[in-house]
């Protein structure tokens, strides 16, 4: 069945139950066009509330098809519930299920992040782009979303931006799967062109355009299948094949770092490998390295427009007691050591932190937002799970798992924001994030101790 609802207040509210079966409900504009068609999760007693801008619908009025019960629990309002962020350092929605950051860059003193998004349920389905934008790599504020998909069969997958052109994956994945890269032109981040063809489906899955540009040229790399990615050229307008290549073990989800006068190309599992680029394509010159110590960080993209190398992950998080799916990393600065790439938290974030203080032989705090600098092998907890540390092998044991820095570096950066913890060596050429999900572990608890460790404290301000 259908039914209009007229926009006469900023949202419209939709219900959601955490366990509810998913079903399909159309959105259509006064001449009866598809706006977009959503997988709901929704009962007769909802666990939450959806909270879409009114704004996302363009028009009067909005017709809805879905059955009888959605139409007597949606609702309209003009306030949105504030909703505390649960993280100071990680990115969070106020809701929804989010993965792969897309199209960052940096434009009229904005930094525009935008990532994979699901706006109305924290399960993985009706991809479109979140957004989110700050002016100081810190502290973002949400955007609506855009890009939101029409159906199964128009869902917007990974993509990149680079001097106001967005380039993205729209894939069909209903019946036989196709996936077609197209682009579109903003000159704000906020309204966009409308959206042409680019590359065709010509193999299968093949997704997550990343524009860059070198050398006076402007580049696409795409992900086709396996482990081979393409290299695209801009000519006249148009983007034509240079060449296809192989990288151990890659998959999806590619970027370009360009640090001077070297190139390093990188693959969503942080896998990176130092390329050249000439006229005959993209190659590959080293051997495999890894930018993380641990699986959960995913999907590190890097932000245009900048003099320098910003990246952002997807954190792989469960967070079951909040109302989002997944956080985004610390945003780290990219420099290089030798042959080894290194990420430094911005300075943006590091200036929020004070010196609070030097200890030796034992440190607790009950702060849940903290930087420490470790020197030396600890034993000791983090927020309630135990952590031990080792010095002269390098092996630090946290959350069941273990990882060894294979530099054997006498320090550690620890940064805690409640759940998740960042941990690298002093030089942050190798880095170990965590996700404390035990919420019969975690308490408002941080103890270091040993005979020979020293422990400088930052707080937040």
């Amino acid at each position: 069945m259908r039914f209009e609802f007229f926009l006469n207040k900023r949202y419209l509210v939709l219900p959601y139950s955490y366990n509810a079966s998913p079903r399909e409900v159309g959105f259509y504009n006064e001449d009866g066009e598809v706006i977009t068609s959503l997988l709901l999760e929704y009962d007769e007693n909802p666990n939450d509330w959806v909270y879409l801008s009114a704004s996302l619908f363009k028009g009067e009025k909005v017709i809805i098809e879905a059955d009888k019960e959605l139409e007597e629990l949606i609702k309209l309002e003009d306030e949105k519930p504030n909703t505390p962020k649960h993280f100071t350092l990680h990115y969070t929605p106020s809701f929804g299920w989010i993965n792969d950051p897309n199209g960052l860059h940096y434009r009229d003193g904005l930094y525009h992040m935008y990532y994979q998004y699901n706006p109305v349920s924290k399960k993985w389905n009706n991809m479109s782009w979140g957004h989110a934008v700050s002016k100081d790599l810190v502290s973002f504020e949400e955007k609506d979303p855009v890009f939101l998909p029409k159906d199964d069969t128009r869902v917007i997958f990974s993509g990149s931006a680079l001097d106001g052109e967005f380039a993205y994956t729209v894939a069909n994945i209903k019946g036989e799967r196709s996936f077609y890269q197209e682009r579109c032109y903003s000159k704000d981040g906020f309204n966009f062109s409308p959206s042409e063809v680019i590359i065709p489906n010509y193999v299968s899955d093949e997704r997550d355009p990343r524009l860059f540009s070198y050398k006076g040229k402007k580049y696409l790399l795409l992900w086709e299948q396996k482990n081979r990615f393409a290299l695209y050229v801009e000519k006249y307008g148009f983007y034509e094949i240079v060449n296809t290549f192989e990288a151990q073990d890659a998959w999806e989800c590619p970027d370009i770092y360009i640090l001077g006068d070297r190139l390093f190309f990188t693959s969503a599992d942080g896998f990176y490998f130092e390329a050249k680029l000439d006229d005959s394509g993209l190659s590959l010159i080293s051997e495999r390295k890894e930018l993380y110590l641990t699986k959960l960080p995913y999907a590190a993209q890097s932000f245009t427009g900048l003099k320098d190398t910003y990246i952002v992950s997807w954190l792989r998080v469960e967070t079951p007691h909040l109302r989002t799916t997944g956080a985004m990393s610390i945003i780290r600065k990219v420099g290089i050591k030798g042959d080894v790439l290194t990420l430094e938290p911005n300075s943006d974030l590091m200036s929020h932190f004070i010196a609070n203080g030097e200890y030796g032989n034992s440190y607790s705090s009950d702060k849940e937002v903290l930087y420490l600098v470790t020197e030396g092998s600890f034993i000791g907890n983090i927020l309630g799970a135990y952590i031990s540390y080792d010095s002269n092998s390098g092996r630090l044991s946290f959350l069941d798992q273990n990882v060894i820095f294979k530099s054997h570096d006498k320090k550690l950066n620890i940064f805690i924001d409640k759940e998740i913890i960042e941990i690298s060596n002093s030089d942050y050429s190798e880095l170990a994030v965590f996700e404390i999900k035990d919420k019969n572990v975690y308490h408002k608890d941080v103890r270091i101790s040993s005979s020979n460790v020293k422990i400088k404290e930052f707080i937040w301000r």
